[in-house]
């Protein structure tokens, strides 16, 4: 388990960074002038790389029945400190902030 958790950590750091670099360009590319991001920036900065870090985590066998519950709890506090770790203080303010 401490090999899945290890491998959960370089690859959730890379999940999260691409999740969270594909939601600025799509919001530089198809939303740029709406405020919708701004209004709801929690879904594609905190809801959507928790998403894709449970499906991986899934996958890698944690949250099993069986499985030792050390693990998935080491697992939600690595979960959180990436997602705490690559939301940036700019989440919400592109350029409508002041």
């Amino acid at each position: 388990m401490k090999e899945r958790l290890l491998g959960f950590v370089f690859l959730g750091a890379l999940v999260v960074v691409a999740v969270n670099f594909a939601a600025d360009k799509i919001h530089a590319w198809f939303f740029p002038d709406t405020l919708w991001f701004q209004f709801y920036w929690y879904i594609p900065f905190l809801a959507v790389p928790v998403a894709f870090l449970l499906c991986l985590a899934w996958s890698l066998g944690f949250f099993r029945p069986k499985g030792p519950r050390w693990a998935d709890g080491a697992l939600l506090l690595v979960m959180a400190l990436l997602v705490y770790l690559t939301l940036g203080a700019g989440f919400s303010c592109w350029r409508y902030c002041f």
